[in-house]
């Protein structure tokens, strides 16, 4: 379970975070919507500790990760697969090696050539071919890439996946093939996940137990896809229009 409790952040004098209560069950799916620059990826991060609130507090299996412990946080991280908006994959480093750092345990013991085998069934789960191990991120398309950051984020086997705007910066079909994997990943590792997004087909056509759409700050509703799409909140209503028709552009 993650819970976010009257979350507050501020950069300069621009408060993103208003004082967010939000409660992730064990095993659900979330979405997390709102308009681009709402603070949607901010929240995401605060929940590995990647960002610290200025008031609040998140919970992670009962562990707060403001008041957390060095070794505690890391715990906890070694329990979140966190799939980046960009992917994050290191430039200078192949495949393997890439997901060689997620695969590794806490003591660091374990080799490159120890992982392989593991690496190879890891892009098996996100559709990858073995070849793929032995390329550098600039060799791999966009939707390549992010497939990759997918395979590293459940390397750990995790059971919580955070997914920031993951089908952000892809055509329709790779979008798609995205939506279909975290169907797919969600469902195969029995994890708790969020997806961050703007793009309510990834919302609507990914396997969602729930909506929370972030707005001015904090959390305007939080409820099924089917209450959402037949919500009276006029803030809601609004945003629901708005994503269809820019999405029919």
């Amino acid at each position: 379970m993650i819970e976010f409790r009257n979350l507050k952040k501020k950069f300069g004098d621009h408060s993103v975070l208003d004082g967010v209560d939000l409660l992730v069950r064990e095993g659900e799916t979330l979405a997390l919507l709102g308009p681009s620059g709402t603070g949607k990826s901010v929240l995401l991060k605060h929940a590995i500790g990647l960002l610290e609130p200025d008031e609040g507090d998140v919970i992670v299996d009962g562990i707060s990760i403001t008041r957390a412990s060095s070794f505690e946080l890391a715990e906890v991280r070694r329990k979140v697969g966190y799939v980046f908006q960009n992917a994050a994959l290191f430039d200078s480093l192949t495949v393997a090696e890439n997901l060689w750092l997620a695969q590794n345990d806490e003591n660091g013991k374990r080799t490159l050539p120890d992982c392989r085998e593991e690496a190879i069934e890891l892009l098996g789960k996100v559709n990858l071919k073995p070849a793929v191990l032995d390329k550098y991120p600039a060799e791999l398309s966009g939707g390549m890439r992010k497939r990759v950051g997918v395979a590293r984020a459940i390397a750990s086997r995790p059971r919580y996946l955070l997914w920031d705007e993951p089908t952000t910066g892809l055509d329709p079909v790779n979008a798609d093939n995205i939506d279909e994997l975290i169907m797919e990943v969600s469902q195969d590792l029995g994890v708790t996940s969020i997806v961050v997004t703007h793009d309510l087909d990834t919302a609507f056509e990914v396997f969602i137990d729930r909506i929370a759409l972030l707005y001015e700050g904090k959390v305007r509703a939080s409820a099924t896809p089917a209450e959402i799409l037949n919500s009276e909140d006029p803030v809601v209503k609004r945003f629901v229009r708005r994503t269809r028709i820019e999405a029919q552009r």
